[in-house]
């Protein structure tokens, strides 16, 4: 799921319950879920850049527009997923 949205909560909650029903598939879920991660990473970056991405680590320091732009998405999809049981009252 790429942004966390109520399917990222659903695969978690299914991951929990994979996990609690056999320990062992923990080290599988997380190299698949690492894996593919990196693998949409890749692929965003080079649909979206047109080649990899090398401005990981620049020393570009941004402008305030920019921050608060961040800052106004990344709150509420924090709040989404850390104040989950809010939206999984109902299951």
């Amino acid at each position: 799921a790429g942004p966390p949205s109520l399917n990222l909560m659903g695969e978690i909650m299914l991951i929990n319950s994979l996990v609690g029903f056999n320990w062992m598939t923990m080290i599988f879920l997380s190299l698949i879920s690492f894996f593919s991660s990196v693998y949409t990473l890749l692929l965003y970056s080079y649909s979206q850049h047109g080649s990899f991405y090398s401005s990981m680590f620049s020393v570009y320091q941004g402008v305030s527009r920019e921050y608060l732009l961040l800052f106004l998405h990344w709150v509420p999809l924090n709040i989404l997923i850390l104040k989950g049981e809010y939206l999984s009252l109902w299951i």
